[in-house]
């Protein structure tokens, strides 16, 4: 059964700010194409919680390798999957790929 999942403040601005940037570099199609890629991840991880690694300093929390330029950061209670963070590692308009 998948636990339920949350979004930060935080996490939620950035994600609005990601798919802000790709609908107006990339176009509104390309800026789909992450959403859905969103969701799958989201899916996984709200299956499967622990899927990915913890962190060395914050045990706590774990990484997601959404894409080449996006890491997802969220927490795990037991109960729900709380989304931290979205950290964009580089936003640049000559390519944005999964």
């Amino acid at each position: 059964m998948p636990y339920p999942i949350r979004f930060s403040i935080r996490a939620y601005s950035e994600y609005e700010s990601i798919l802000q940037y790709v609908a107006d570099n990339f176009g509104i199609l390309k800026a789909l194409e992450v959403d859905n890629h969103y969701e799958g991840i989201i899916n996984q991880i709200a299956s499967n919680p622990e899927m990915y690694l913890s962190s060395q300093k914050y045990s706590e929390i774990r990484r997601c390798v959404f894409s080449r330029q996006i890491f997802l950061y969220y927490r795990f209670t037991g109960e729900f999957v709380e989304l931290i963070s979205f950290r964009a590692n580089k936003m640049d308009s000559d390519s944005f790929d999964f």
